[in-house]
Order: structure tokens, then sequence, then C-alpha cells
């Protein structure tokens, strides 16, 4: 079992790149990935929180590399709250284990929303987090441990940082919409801030995530369709791009999905189904990638669970104005008639 924990690091380790042991650790603190972004873009954008005026409880879990041993397993809770017009609230809590190397997060989200025109709506977002990482002691006491390795002896006794996120999100005539966000724009180290390091210093890898997506509505089938791309270069993976459609039926209470995603070094593609009752929303994927690892596992899976606490009502369109002053203008040549 502790040589399956090792060969799954290494394994990892390959997967982001061919990363050595300290670059490793720069990759777990970035952004964690997930599957149903697209539909649920709070989770990578802190701009998209609080943005559609409603207030949801959302859990997710994603294994990754199911069937294989000490493979990848992701859990976020989070909530995503609008308490007031033009603003949003949130918070996460994400908890990760990659075989013997663990990560925990937690995240606050602020996000402010406005109107620049009628066939325009905005935000801008922040989010501050706290950030663990830390390595199993099995990582030493395993004997494939070539022992001493002064970055597995410290990643045992944690990493601690705080980061800042950057987030912009528009909506266009409610048919377009745009998002990017920066990941640890801001990154601190929070313990042994003052450790001496071997080797030139490196440049922080940059990271982002950016959404372009349309609406497409076709009300005589009841249905909506939303396709889009995402853009995500994380850390010192390659740049990756994913094509997505979703399809939401039935006045929004069943969703189909599919994503197509590459990079130059791997291809995946992602089936999702979901449904909705009331207020309570279930939605689940399955992917698989084109490596020959994939002959070694048995796929990826992901669930999403929500439930949604309270919507805003929506404010009286300025349509509705135009007809009321019409009609006050109205009302003295009625009189007159009269």
């Amino acid at each position: 079992m502790k040589k399956n924990n090792i060969l799954s690091l290494v394994i990892i380790i390959l997967a982001f790149g061919s990363l050595n042991a300290q670059d490793y650790a720069k990759a777990l603190k970035t952004q964690a990935v997930y599957n149903h972004y697209y539909a649920n873009l709070f989770l990578v954008n802190p701009a998209n929180t609080g943005f559609n005026g409603t207030s949801n409880l959302l859990f997710n879990f994603r294994n990754q590399w199911a069937g294989f041993d000490d493979a990848p397993k992701g859990l976020t809770l989070g909530i995503d709250a609008s308490p007031a017009d033009n603003m949003g609230l949130g918070a996460m809590i994400y908890s990760e284990n990659f075989g013997v190397a663990n990560r925990f997060q937690g995240q606050i989200n602020y996000a402010y929303n406005f109107r620049p025109s009628d066939n325009m709506r905005m935000s801008f977002g922040l989010s501050g987090a706290y950030i663990q990482y830390n390595l199993d002691n099995e990582a030493i006491t395993d004997p494939l441990h070539e022992s001493p390795d002064p970055y597995i002896n410290s990643a045992v006794n944690g990493e601690k940082y705080f980061g800042a996120d950057f987030g912009f999100y528009a909506e266009i005539q409610d048919k377009f919409r745009i998002g990017i966000s920066i990941p640890h724009l801001v990154e601190t180290r929070l313990d042994d801030s003052n450790k001496t390091t071997t080797g030139p210093k490196e440049d922080k890898p940059v990271s982002f995530t950016g959404f372009l997506g349309a609406i497409w509505r076709l009300p005589e089938y009841r249905m909506v369709i939303e396709p889009s791309i995402g853009l995500r270069k994380i850390s010192d993976v390659p740049f990756g791009t994913d094509l997505n459609v979703l399809a939401k039926m039935l006045d929004d209470r069943l969703f189909a999905g599919f994503t197509y995603s590459y990079n130059p070094s791997w291809h995946r593609i992602a089936l999702l189904g979901g449904v909705k009752i009331d207020r309570f929303s279930f939605m689940y994927s399955y992917d698989q990638s084109y490596l020959e690892f994939q002959n070694f596992n048995n796929g990826s899976h992901e669930l999403t669970l929500a439930f949604e606490l309270y919507r805003s009502k929506p404010k009286a369109p300025k349509a509705d104005e135009g007809m009321m002053k019409s009609e006050q203008e109205a009302s003295p040549a009625m009189e007159e008639k009269k």
C-alpha cells in the first residue's frame, strides 16, 4: 500500500507536466479544476458570486482517475449568496487529497455588479483564501523515500499561504457572457516566510481562467442552449481549452452537457446530466482522457448538489415604467373627452 502511495505521487507529478517537488507544491496551491464550472461559474470566478440574484448552498465532489489507488479526490462546500441589490457574498471550503499530498482551502468572495447600459450588466469580484498544503508522514517513512530530501521534509510539516483572486464577469443583451479570473493574483506565505531556498529564484507561473459563452433561447421547445469556451492556464500546466455545450430543458428542470477539452499533451471528453426538482438540483458528469494512463483507471466522476435558499424579486422592467408614464399622460386627455 505504501508503494502505491509513492507511485501515485510520481504519476500525479508527471501528470502536472514533469514538475519537480518544489513545482508540484506550487501546482497544488493554484485554482482547483472543476468539470461543472460552466454550469456554476461561481466555482472559478468570484465576480459571478450572487450575479443571478439567488442564494444557493452547493456541494461538489470530484473523483479523478476512479479505480486507481490513492487517486486525486476533491470536495467543495460553498454558499453563493445575493444579500442585497448589486452585491454578492460567498464562501467556499475546499479539501483535496492526492495520494500522500493534501490541500485545504477556505475562501471568501465579494462581488459588486452594476449596469453600465440598458443592454449590459457587469461585475467585479475579489476573494481571499487561506491555503494549507502538506504531505502525509508516509512520504518520509516509506522505505522508497531517500532521506534527506529538504522539499519533502518541509512539505510534511506543511505550508500555509494567503491568496487573493480577482474576477470580472459580464452579460450583454442577455445573450452573451464573458468572464476572466486570475487566481492568486496576490500570494504570500504565512509561515516561515524567512526560509531560505537553494538554487535560483524562479518567476511565479501565470494562471488565469477565461470564459466566453452565448445564450440561445428556444421558447417553443422550452429549451435554452448555452455553448461556451473555457480557457485555462494554471501554474506550469500547458494551456488548455474546453468546448462546452449546456442544454437546459423543460423550463430549467432537466440538464444535459458535453465538454471536449484539449491541450498539447492530452485530450478529454465529458458528458453531463442533471435534474432540478423545486429548489434542489443534481448534476453528474463522467469524463475520460485519451492517454495511455486511461487504461489503468475507470475515468473521472464529478457530482454537484445545490439547494436554492432564496431568490430576489426581479425589478420592474423599464418597458413597464414607460407604459405607466404613457398611461399617466393619456389620463388628462381621457378626462377632457368626458
